[in-house]
């Protein structure tokens, strides 16, 4: 892998988000602005780019192959569960904290962060395995995610589990499987407005970021802690794990990224909607988000 690529891509990133820090301090958007490209970015363009991404791949990987790679993310996933469940417990967080803790070092920003650098890094061949591990995500996310953050307040509903995200990814993995090929006026249209996702989820991150104050953002040494376990101890010892059964460099590649990724901006509309712990899940967002423009090219060029 072309590390200074990778560099170079994060920078790409960060100054996209600055963009996005910026306006949301000269007041260009806001918080209702927010709530409204989070929603088009989550219900429109993400599952549009899900939708078109397999597009031009040359991978061909039978259906039992397949089952047995969702396998393995599962056991990628669950790996960077025990780490971060672990985590709370070395730092000795207080118990009512122990949860939002657990939820920043589990759960990356696949949405806003993974699958953009996944589809920059790797192109159509790499998206296959972004989107089995996005289901492996969404499905914690809604379910175990939401527990450890809104605790008995947090209903489980089937609704969760039917998002346009997890719907589109499963919807491309068995057109990829069954080798249906979308008609080519609506696979263009869907890649035009996919095509806008990245730099709205960044300008998105950056206003996030931009409602923050200074004084805030960079204290508490636990949050540190918290962002190196999910920057680069989660992503290490999921490649260890993985390394002894011969799975495809691509495969190590890809699903390290999506490990590898700061903390999911998504957890932060949780912390709100059930009003916990608003300013650490924010912090650890910030922190993570930071560090990992130097941890994500660090991480890989020490892997591969």
């Amino acid at each position: 892998m072309d590390i200074q690529l990778v560099f170079q891509q994060m920078l790409i990133l960060v100054a996209v988000m600055a963009v996005g820090f910026a306006i949301r301090r000269l007041r260009v958007l806001d918080e209702a602005a927010n709530g409204y490209l989070t929603k088009l970015i989550l219900r429109v363009t993400m599952p549009a780019t899900l939708l078109s991404a397999l597009a031009g791949s040359t991978l061909e990987i039978p259906l039992g192959e397949a089952l047995s790679l969702f396998g393995f993310v599962l056991f990628a996933f669950v790996t960077a569960a025990i780490v971060s469940w672990a985590t709370p417990w070395a730092l000795r967080v207080d118990r009512d904290e122990r949860g939002a803790y657990r939820v920043m070092g589990l759960f990356a920003n696949v949405n806003f962060m993974g699958i953009p650098l996944a589809a920059a890094f790797f192109g159509p061949d790499g998206m296959f395995y972004v989107i089995l591990y996005n289901i492996v995500f969404n499905l914690a996310l809604f379910s175990v995610g939401m527990k450890l953050i809104g605790g008995a307040r947090a209903k489980l509903s089937a609704k969760f589990f039917l998002s346009p995200i997890l719907l589109s990814s499963v919807l491309s993995v068995v057109f990829f499987l069954l080798g249906i090929q979308l008609p080519y006026v609506l696979h263009s249209g869907l890649r035009l407005v996919g095509g806008i996702t990245t730099p709205l989820a960044m300008i998105l991150l950056g206003s996030v970021l931009g409602s923050m104050r200074f004084a805030e953002m960079f204290s508490g040494y636990r949050v540190y802690a918290v962002a190196a376990v999910r920057l680069i101890v989660a992503p290490v010892a999921v490649f260890f794990v993985l390394m002894p059964f011969g799975l495809s460099p691509l495969f190590l590649q890809v699903t390290t990224v999506m490990i590898a990724s700061p903390t999911a901006a998504s957890i932060a509309t949780f912390a709100i909607h059930y009003d916990v712990h608003q300013t650490l899940v924010s912090k650890g967002i910030f922190i993570s988000t930071l560090f990992s423009v130097v941890t994500m090219p660090l991480v890989l060029a020490l892997l591969f």
